[in-house]
């Protein structure tokens, strides 16, 4: 990096000309005392200390004045970057709490490199999810979110958790049923998967989020595709591989679903109890969007992979099949990110009841 290019960078940092001219003959000296700053500077002797106070509190030198003259000396760059670092984390900070996302934003796509971002990004997701989340974290990871994943929960939010590598003892000292309704675990190092409500989230590789992080980085994205792609990839090739940690109860019966699939994981787990279902079910034709509306129609078949053994015939398959006067009905999900493309029906909703 040129010189020219290192002054514009300090400057971003608030530093003045004066200040950035004294700075860089600390540090290509090592240390310098206030008459070679002075002169590097071009300022005056006395106003040399109102700058050596300067980058003294910004945490880029220390000075010395047992020395005679006065010495002014370069921290390490660990440490002074350390303290740059730290600086541009509290605009961060600042910055995203006053955001406010445009009424009008649609699909969107955006590199992140920091870690602390993408923490504060998961967490503010999960601050908006209405439906369901479903995660892909570094076991650590989830204290961090424990918090939103509580809260997203009491709002009804069915949660979705693998927690992969480190699996230390530490790490999986959890109250999981706070956290999430599906959790399994998993000894590897998948990439970081979020997603919130099938549209908005964040795909990025297992270091973002885990150990010391380097040129790691991850993909925020808002767009019902992309979402998609990314949980089909998820349920195919990281959530078959996790051992059961957790499983909450089913909701009690009679129980009504928006979302087809929570209706799904949850018909699988009344059946693996034994229970027969009935359903009440709005369905619209995906050929040419007509409606069908069938009351008390047996569950005759779940088809899943996401709870329990898998029934499904392809990784993405979260369906129901009904009985009905027309014969069996598969349905998929009404308000996904890909339509319910193999079952031709999506579920607008759903009321199960024992049978």
């Amino acid at each position: 990096m040129s010189a020219e290019t290192l002054r514009e960078h300090l400057a971003t940092f608030g530093l003045s000309e004066k200040e950035i001219a004294a700075y860089l003959a600390v540090l290509r000296a090592g240390e310098a005392t206030t008459g070679e700053v002075s002169a590097a500077a071009d300022v005056s002797q006395g106003y040399v200390y109102e700058i050596a106070a300067a980058l003294t509190d910004r945490g880029l030198v220390t000075i010395d004045e047992t020395a005679s003259p006065t010495v002014l000396r370069a921290r390490p760059p660990e440490e002074a970057l350390g303290s740059l670092a730290s600086r541009l984390d509290e605009v961060r900070e600042s910055v995203e709490s006053l955001y406010t996302a445009p009424a009008d934003e649609g699909p969107t796509l955006e590199v992140v490199h920091s870690r602390a971002t993408v923490r504060k990004r998961a967490a503010r997701y999960l601050e908006s999810a209405d439906r369901e989340a479903f995660l892909v974290l570094p076991a650590p990871e989830v204290s961090h979110l424990r918090d939103a994943l509580a809260a997203a929960r009491d709002r009804g939010v069915f949660v979705y958790l693998l927690a992969a590598a480190p699996l230390s003892a530490e790490a999986l000292d959890v109250d999981w049923a706070a956290c999430a309704d599906v959790v399994r675990t998993w000894d590897a190092a998948p990439p970081v998967h979020v997603l919130v409500d099938e549209t908005t989230g964040l795909l990025g590789s297992h270091g973002i989020l885990s150990g010391r992080h380097g040129e790691e980085y991850a993909l925020a994205f808002s767009s019902r595709e992309v979402g998609s792609g990314f949980f089909g990839n998820a349920v195919a090739n990281f959530w078959p591989m996790g051992e059961d940690r957790y499983v909450t109860d089913p909701d009690p019966l009679p129980a009504t679903y928006g979302h087809l699939r929570t209706a799904a994981t949850n018909a699988a787990l009344h059946r693996a109890a034994g229970r027969e279902l009935l359903a009440d079910v709005t369905l619209e034709d995906v050929a040419d969007g007509t409606e069908r509306r069938y009351e008390r129609a047996p569950v005759v078949d779940v088809r899943q992979n996401l709870v329990g053994d898998p029934t499904n015939d392809f990784p993405m398959e979260n369906s129901l099949v009904f009985e009905t006067p027309d014969g069996r009905v598969p349905a998929g999900n009404a308000d996904g990110g890909i339509g319910p493309f193999y079952e031709g029906f999506g579920a607008k909703s759903v009321t199960l009841y024992e049978g």
